[in-house]
């Protein structure tokens, strides 16, 4: 990517959000959002979700 380029989903696949999610057991989204976030990069956004409290899926009650 050169400089100024935006950093978005179509940058993700779907290994790295695994990666993420298997080190945090977040939920896919949260997982989505924080390597935007870090850019693609996996230990930062590990480190992003731990900072925020998010390590487990929110159970839903409907």
């Amino acid at each position: 990517m050169g400089v100024g380029e935006e950093f978005g989903l179509k940058d993700l696949t779907a290994e790295m959000i695994k990666v993420v999610r298997k080190e945090t057991r977040a939920g896919t989204i949260d997982c989505r959002d924080a390597l935007i976030e870090s850019r693609g990069d996996t230990a930062k956004a590990i480190e992003i979700l731990k900072e925020k409290g998010i390590e487990t899926p929110r159970k839903v009650y409907v």
